[in-house]
């Protein structure tokens, strides 16, 4: 950035916090990295001025900030309590959270969110109010709008050849977005940037590594050093598994692939590993999900699919570790390289990864290099791999490694079996397996990211939102290493006709954000051979009723209809791209929960989108959670389709009381269901083999009458669910 100050180190958190107080005087508007690129001691700091100083204004914009998760009811409580201790220890909360989520954030305070924590928000005011609607390749154009005068941000520090070099670790996103905007402002108009150094950061290269001069002030007070939040391991269920299953099929060898984080996207992860080491098993299951032929014409391609010969390729705002599975799987394998020339040669198979003398050949005819190379060519060469680096230019002739001097004349067969004999590299350098704008994951990708070695760390490359999410500025390249894309996001609701409403409510409160999931779908469109895909899970459970999430209409979009491209449910595929009304309704309500077919169908014939002598098959009244079940409990007697698939970080004893709370959630979510449940439990003799189950909750010796009928409910609780688990063989 031009007119760059020197930057200026602290030691003490304090001493940060008064630099930062003098440039922004009594009115600070601060800008924040979503997710765990907060630097939260800092954040916490000035939030405790603010508090402390009625007079100081302090306005914060920010998305995806993270809390700890706080339990409901008393045995949740209990539950959570020994886990929260054990997985977020060393880790500093955001303190602002707790008030903001009961509207308690003082009135000389404000805080902008364009993106929550999902769910977290619903019951705040302020949050609400305060929210900001905004694509996430806008939030550095929207963040510079609110008169930002500071923006924070942790990092991970190195020290390279005596020369300390910062970076910025999960989160390039926003950053690098930001500070190109801020060139076009004079040096006294632009933010303070100040940095806070964490040594948890995993350290990533590649834009997300600057010096520290990227900065104007960086904080290193190894007292306010943390842990950074992470997401415990979700279990991935019956429904998430189907919409996996489906989902895999849709995936191209050789293509693009863009996930975000949770159960859904984990079980995409464990379904492409399926197909890739077993690939019959995998065809096989899908043949019995697939009873009804669920699968459109347009995408029934999975009897030709299996292994993933030439693998992925990952272009995903969000770096979660699903692409860690799919790596270690030998699935993230696609390396695209940042070149047109040399990605367009790959592309048609003009070159291989492996350098040989063709390689030189058709770059040759290609036009990438002239015949008489110059210094710069063998420098480009050397860089990608092409050349050995021993190779040098030395007026107008190429020294080789043994020293011998020959022609910079690739006219010359003999230069050329020269270069072949002791010039030639091995295989191209500098291969990128994924882009990525942030991060967040569990305990064990942070540590994933941190033991990886110089080369495989390359590999993965952070970058802003802006270079992931859009195809501005490098449409040609984007175009050639964005092969095959499958942008796979999650829904909450799709109405018959395919607009999907993902963020928000009917009543407009928001429950996330937009995020990048606007502009992943229209990108589908944009590239060839690419597909948006929407996965939804067919109903919704709430204090014992069912809905469904398939719709006649919805009074909020994310995803308007006229970008309607492939929607899935756990029943199956619905191709929607370029379809009319009448037949997008006809595959909605093949993917829908047969309970709520009926009364979708009738809608659509009493409002002429649905021919009134048509009727839908009969074989979509197996749209049943029941359906699934039968179908995924065969194969998990086999071993399949395990909970968690990739580890897990709960114990054995925590995982049965998982399963007993949402037993008993389910059991007494209606006030008869809670009554039923309590005239059965409280009789029961607690077996003495749950002690250690009843020690971990602080029920072993209940006192009162509540904790007698809550470990006894309990106790039912686990009896059950280890007894659904044993008839499926789950097991764990």
């Amino acid at each position: 950035m031009p007119d760059k100050k020197s930057v200026q180190w602290v030691d003490t958190l304090a001493a940060g916090l008064e630099r930062i107080l003098a440039h922004t005087q009594h009115h600070a508007v601060v800008g924040a990295p979503l997710g765990i690129g907060k630097p939260n001691p800092v954040l916490n700091a000035l939030w405790q001025h603010a508090l402390d100083n009625p007079d100081f204004r302090l306005e914060l914009f920010t998305a995806l900030s993270l809390a700890v998760p706080k339990a409901g009811s008393d045995l949740e409580k209990r539950f959570l309590a020994p886990f929260v201790e054990r997985y977020f220890a060393g880790h500093e909360p955001l303190r602002y959270l707790e008030p903001l989520k009961r509207s308690q954030v003082p009135p000389n305070v404000r805080i902008s969110e364009f993106y929550f924590q999902p769910g977290s928000m619903l019951r705040s005011s302020q949050a609400q109010r305060w929210y900001t609607s905004s694509n996430y390749t806008h939030a550095a154009r929207d963040m510079l709008a609110t008169g930002m005068n500071v923006l924070v941000q942790q990092v991970a520090m190195r020290e390279v050849n005596g020369s300390r070099r910062l970076s910025l670790g999960s989160n390039t996103d926003v950053t690098l977005d930001l500070v190109a905007r801020l060139q076009e402002l004079p040096a006294s108009s632009r933010p303070l940037l100040v940095a806070q150094v964490n040594p948890s950061m995993p350290y990533m290269t590649g834009q997300a590594e600057v010096d520290a001069d990227f900065f104007d002030l960086v904080i290193d007070d190894p007292a306010h050093y943390f842990t950074q939040y992470a997401v415990p391991k979700q279990a991935i269920n019956d429904t998430d598994y189907a919409i996996g299953l489906w989902a895999s099929a849709l995936i191209e060898d050789g293509g693009t692939l863009q996930i975000g984080i949770g159960s859904l996207g984990d079980a995409l992860v464990a379904s492409l590993e399926l197909r890739h080491r077993n690939p019959a098993t995998w065809q096989a299951v899908l043949h019995e999900l697939d009873a009804s032929h669920r699968i459109p014409a347009t995408v029934r391609k999975y009897e030709q699919l299996g292994e993933f010969s030439h693998g992925l390729y990952g272009a995903s705002e969000m770096f979660t570790e699903g692409f860690q599975a799919l790596r270690e799987s030998g699935i993230l394998k696609r390396h695209v390289y940042d070149d047109e020339t040399l990605q367009a040669l790959l592309n048609a198979g003009r070159i291989t990864e492996t350098v040989s003398i063709q390689t030189l050949q058709a770059l040759l005819e290609a036009g990438a290099i002239p015949p008489r190379l110059r210094d710069r060519d063998v420098q480009w060469l050397r860089y990608w791999g092409i050349l050995r680096d021993a190779v040098q230019w030395q007026n107008g002739r190429l020294r080789l490694p043994d020293g011998t001097l020959a022609a910079a004349d690739l006219n010359d067969p003999e230069v050329l079996k020269a270069i072949e004999a002791q010039g030639l590299g091995d295989r191209l350098k500098h291969g990128v397996l994924l882009h990525g704008a942030f991060f967040l994951g569990s305990k064990g990708f942070y540590d994933w990211l941190h033991a990886l070695d110089e080369g495989e760390r390359e590999k993965f490359q952070m970058v802003p939102v802006s270079f992931v999410n859009e195809l501005y500025g490098r449409e040609k390249l984007d175009r050639l290493q964005r092969l095959k894309a499958r942008f796979m996001n999650t829904t909450m609701k799709v109405n018959v006709l395919g607009a999907a409403a993902s963020d928000g409510l009917s009543n407009n409160l928001e429950v996330s954000g937009v995020g990048g999931q606007y502009n992943f779908v229209a990108m589908a469109h944009a590239l060839r051979d690419s597909r948006s895909v929407l996965m939804l899970r067919a109903v919704r459970e709430k204090n014992g009723r069912v809905s469904s999430n398939v719709v006649w209409t919805y009074d909020y979009d994310t995803i308007p209809r006229h970008l309607r491209d492939i929607v899935i449910t756990e029943y199956g595929i619905a191709d929607l791209r370029g379809k009319s009304d009448e037949d997008c309704i006809k595959s909605m309500l093949a993917i829908c929960d047969a309970r709520f077919q009926p009364e979708l169908m009738e809608k659509a014939k009493k409002y002429g989108k649905l021919d009134r002598n048509w009727s839908l098959p009969a074989h979509y009244a197996n749209n049943t959670p029941e359906h699934l079940s039968r179908v995924l409990n065969k194969y998990r007697q086999q071993g399949l389709f395990s909970p968690y698939p990739h580890g897990c970080d709960f114990t054995p004893e925590e995982l049965r009381l998982i399963d007993a709370l949402q037993w008993l959630k389910v059991h007494t979510a209606s006030k008869a269901g809670l009554i039923k449940t309590v005239i059965k439990a409280v009789p029961r003799t607690v077996d003495h083999s749950l002690m250690p189950l009843l020690v971990r909750m602080g029920l072993d010796t209940p006192v009162t009458l509540k904790d007698k009928i809550t470990q006894r409910l309990l106790a039912l609780a686990v009896h059950e669910s280890d007894d659904e688990a044993r008839k499926i063989g789950a097991g764990r």
